[in-house]
């Protein structure tokens, strides 16, 4: 799944591992898309685009995902939004699924949805 022309292959356990790991991730209660088998609607952004290019590499996006919480977390204002309006600290595995599916829907998701 992950490994196509312009990115490297991983070992077969670390790509199974990591399949696994981004079903687990993708299982949002109540999701409104299945990413795995899209229907009819173009995407909002083009498949050619480096936003496809980095979201298909799951290194990449695991990398960006932590700069970006890091990031969030050291500024003053934004840290307390999410402190203050947000359930990131009694369920932060929650949050960051809908932080995920939010950047999907933008990504992957149909343009009206998006």
């Amino acid at each position: 799944m992950w490994n196509t022309p312009d990115t490297l292959p991983l070992p077969g356990i670390f790509s199974r591992r990591l399949d696994t790991l981004s079903q687990s991730m993708m299982h949002v209660p109540q999701m409104p898309f299945d990413f795995s088998a899209p229907r009819g609607e173009a995407a909002l952004i083009p498949a050619r685009s480096v936003s496809w290019r980095i979201f298909k590499n799951p290194i990449a996006l695991f990398i960006g995902g932590v700069t970006a919480v890091l990031m969030e977390m050291a500024h003053p204002k934004v840290r307390d939004g999410v402190w203050q309006h947000s359930g990131f600290r009694s369920d932060p595995l929650t949050r960051l699924r809908r932080t995920g599916l939010a950047a999907m829907v933008t990504v992957y998701g149909p343009r009206t949805r998006a």
